[in-house]
């Protein structure tokens, strides 16, 4: 019986070892505000585009069978801007949000679950372009960085989009 569980202690760290393995860390440039870190499937392909280098960074992260797609804007306080910081002023955003894109009402759930730096919600939506049917979009405070999100998926690929809450939950700001 000890080997059984000795053998079983063993596979379960080389399964987590192996889950870690598969993610890398995404650092985008914020211009003076630092970076912000995130970790991304390792198979996805990043595109990081910007009109210029003082200006946010837009990220888009697409699933290899293309199924499933997160897009992530990193904003802070410059001259020219100021997004919402607090926890009252993401919620307004994101309501406001939510009744833009036809989702006035919807449940604003919070990110992360427990510890809000910020909210989300979700909608099956036609305004997602194919083959996506799922959207999730939101906002949060992660260190100095105001990060947006919009999550999409296709039928069968729910479990991505708790993913990208779960891996933005986690991320982290480097000054």
């Amino acid at each position: 019986m000890r080997l059984s569980l000795s053998a079983c202690a063993v596979a379960l760290i080389l399964a987590c070892g192996t889950a870690q393995a598969q993610d890398r860390t995404l650092t985008v440039t914020c211009a003076e505000a630092g970076a912000l870190s995130v970790s991304v499937p390792a198979d996805w392909t990043v595109e990081e585009s910007r009109h210029d280098v003082r200006m946010p960074p837009t990220v888009t992260m697409t699933a290899p069978d293309g199924q499933v797609q997160w897009v992530v804007t990193a904003l802070w306080k410059a001259a020219d801007r100021k997004p919402p910081e607090t926890l009252a002023e993401i919620r307004a955003r994101v309501e406001r949000t939510a009744e833009t894109v036809g989702a006035a009402g919807a449940a604003l759930r919070e990110l992360p679950a427990g510890q809000p730096a910020g909210y989300y919600f979700d909608i099956g939506s036609d305004i997602t372009p194919a083959p996506f049917t799922r959207l999730r979009q939101g906002m949060l405070r992660i260190g100095a960085l105001t990060v947006s999100f919009t999550a999409m998926s296709a039928p069968g690929h729910d479990a991505d989009l708790d993913a990208a809450v779960t891996r933005l939950g986690s991320a982290r700001h480097l000054p």
